[in-house]
């Protein structure tokens, strides 16, 4: 039985690695477009219009500085999370080029909602979310500390569960997984395991 339902799984789970690829591969255009992940013989499951746009309407997250009006980028991360970590090293060079909303989920253990949230109050997020990478590699905690969870505020610990649902609808099934709406409406799905020139050629830079 255990090895059946481990089948049933396996195939309903698309690997990361190969929505990404199909993504590039097959830009299909309607309308407004969106960047399928769709290997052949695997049912489509992640929709890049819908993380786009429900990330845009009701999820929250910490936007990069620069320019007003540049192109924008959601990416879904988990603080807990090394390929996140890597991820947002790689986007460093474009952060004054694209408007990246990071939005944290909760996705990996405990520690994950309660970072969340702690770098989500914090006067200068974005500040705090460079703290928390630049103390990853803290064993214990993999980032910044936080206090007694219950004191957290309910209101935004429960923003990290919607980010987290929406994460999910939208058919991601990893993290980081990213959406960016190109110049032709396209919605393109990346993540770390994109080089650097690679994710500026995704950008259109």
């Amino acid at each position: 039985m255990f090895k059946i339902i481990q089948k049933i799984k396996e195939a309903q789970t698309i690997s990361r690695r190969n929505a990404l690829l199909a993504g590039f591969s097959s830009l299909i255009t309607f309308g407004i477009t969106s960047a399928y992940a769709a290997p052949a013989s695997v049912p489509v499951i992640w929709d890049g219009k819908k993380m786009f746009e429900s990330f845009e309407k009701e999820g929250t997250g910490i936007s990069s500085k620069g320019p007003a009006g540049r192109p924008k980028a959601y990416v879904a991360f988990d603080t807990q999370c090394r390929d996140c970590w890597q991820l947002h090293r790689k986007l460093e060079p474009f952060l004054d080029k694209i408007e990246f909303v990071f939005c944290p989920i909760s996705f990996m253990n405990i520690h994950s909602e309660p970072q969340a949230t702690t770098i989500l109050i914090d006067k200068d997020p974005l500040g705090k979310l460079k703290e928390h990478f630049a103390h990853f590699n803290d064993i214990e905690f993999r980032g910044i500390r936080y206090g007694a969870v219950e004191k957290l505020p309910v209101e935004v610990r429960d923003k990290v569960w919607t980010n987290t649902k929406l994460h999910r609808r939208a058919g991601c099934r990893a993290v980081p997984y990213g959406v960016f709406k190109n110049s032709k409406g396209q919605y393109v799905p990346f993540d770390e395991r994109l080089t650097v020139e690679e994710l500026k050629e995704l950008f259109e830079l």
